[in-house]
Order: C-alpha cells, then sequence, then structure tokens
C-alpha cells in the first residue's frame, strides 16, 4: 500500500514523561519498531522488549512511551511492509513534529547497519581461518570430507561478538587498539563447552556457551587435546 503524506495521523502527545525517560534509548527505539512496523500490542512490547513478566505485564510502560511521543492506536502497524528508509522519508514530509520517531528509526537504521557490516567482517573472518581443531567447529552440523568436519555458524559468533564484545576475555587484548583498522571487529571466539564427542547438530547459546578470545589464548586453551583449560584456569596461569 502507498503512503502519502495525508495517510499520516497527526500524533497526539501526552505529557507524562515517566515511562519514556524511565527506559534507554534503546528500547524506547525497539518499540517504536515494533509498534510501527510490526503492529505489536502494548503488552506484546512490554513481555518481549522491556522483559516484564506476562502474567504481569498490562501493557503500560510501551503504551507510556508510544503515548509521549504521541503514537496512538491510529499508527499502529502504519509502515508495515515499508522500510525503516522509507518510513523516514515519509515522517520528514509531515507538518507535525515526528522529530522524536525519526530520531528513533535513524538510530533502529544505523545499528541495522553496524549490524550487517559485523555479520559481512565475520563471513570473512571465518573463510580466511585456515587450520583450527575440530572442537571449533562443532556448533553446526555434521558434513563428510576426507574426515569430519563441521559447519561453522556466522550467526552465533555474530551474536557472541554483540553479547560479550571484541575484547579477549582472558587477557583483555583488542585486536584494533594494537593493529589499527585491520583489526576492527576481530575477536576469536570459545566454546565453553567441551565438544570433542559432537556426531549430530546441537544448539548453541551465544551468551552462556561462547565468549571472545584472543588468538593466543584459544591457541593455550587448546594446547593439550586432552587438556582443554577453562577460562579461569588460562588467568591463573598468566598470574
Amino acid at each position: 500500500m502507498s503512503i502519502s503524506k495525508n495517510d499520516i495521523p497527526q500524533l497526539e502527545p501526552v505529557r507524562r514523561d515517566r515511562e519514556y525517560n524511565l527506559y534507554e534509548e534503546a528500547v524506547r527505539d525497539r518499540a517504536v519498531y515494533e509498534y510501527l512496523f510490526n503492529s505489536e500490542s502494548h503488552r506484546w512490547i512490554d513481555e518481549n522488549v522491556m522483559g516484564f513478566n506476562p502474567d504481569e505485564s498490562r501493557g503500560y510502560q510501551a503504551m507510556g512511551i508510544l503515548h509521549f511521543m504521541g503514537l496512538k492506536n491510529v499508527h499502529k502497524g502504519i509502515f508495515s511492509r515499508k522500510s525503516i528508509h522509507e518510513a523516514i522519508l515519509i515522517l520528514e514530509k509531515q507538518d507535525s513534529d515526528f522529530s522524536l520517531v525519526i530520531q528513533c528509526l535513524y538510530r533502529l537504521m544505523n545499528q541495522f547497519k553496524k549490524s550487517q557490516m559485523l555479520g559481512d567482517i565475520i563471513v570473512d573472518d571465518i573463510d580466511s581461518e585456515k587450520a583450527e581443531e575440530d572442537s571449533y567447529y562443532k556448533d553446526g552440523a555434521v558434513k563428510k570430507y576426507y574426515g569430519k568436519r563441521y559447519e561453522r555458524k556466522p550467526e552465533n559468533r555474530k551474536k557472541a561478538i554483540e553479547i560479550h564484545g571484541v575484547s579477549c576475555i582472558a587477557c583483555g587484548f583488542n585486536f584494533e587498539e594494537v593493529y589499527g583498522e585491520r583489526g576492527k571487529d576481530f575477536i576469536e571466539v570459545h566454546h565453553l563447552k567441551p565438544l570433542s564427542s559432537l556426531d549430530k547438530e546441537m544448539s548453541i547459546d551465544p551468551k552462556e556457551d561462547l565468549v571472545p578470545v584472543c588468538s593466543n589464548c584459544h591457541r593455550m586453551i587448546h594446547r593439550r587435546k586432552d587438556d582443554v583449560l577453562s577460562i579461569e584456569e588460562l588467568k591463573a596461569l598468566m598470574k
């Protein structure tokens, strides 16, 4: 459906900013996105964006954020099937002041671009790796080559880096600080759980099962096949 300037209802701001000021920009941005683009309810946003217990949530937190910005039920899902960029262009032509909403969408668009770039970097890094222990690959489906090898999962690595960052969890080494632009966003990812006996595809939790480590620490962790070190044991050796 084509949306013109006249199709966007006027904002109806509510000057009660408690919920709006209570949450960080990232939470507010996601609430706006889910409401305008995915037509999610206030209660759904409370539960899935803000983490409220579904038995306790009534949607009041999301409602407070959206109503402060002037977004009401007439705006819900108005940008379904539209890109963020298209939505920004439409809102910038409105007579009503959509500046708070536009700021949210600009931040989201930049975030998505960075996430996409990080994904591309990770795929390139994986392609560049030449020699790793089998245990490094075991978060994917088994494939037959001349021996047994495992698919790498770029998405798992990407999520782990987004959660834990790109500094080594053991020694603090950061590739960009030492190598400049060439080292930007590079880090290896280590599986915390032993996977040497894996013979089938399994689910990996990037937050709990994966951590960023520099190349030196990764090699030391796996140097002895029958004595893989924990992060705590490695830190103890460095001390």
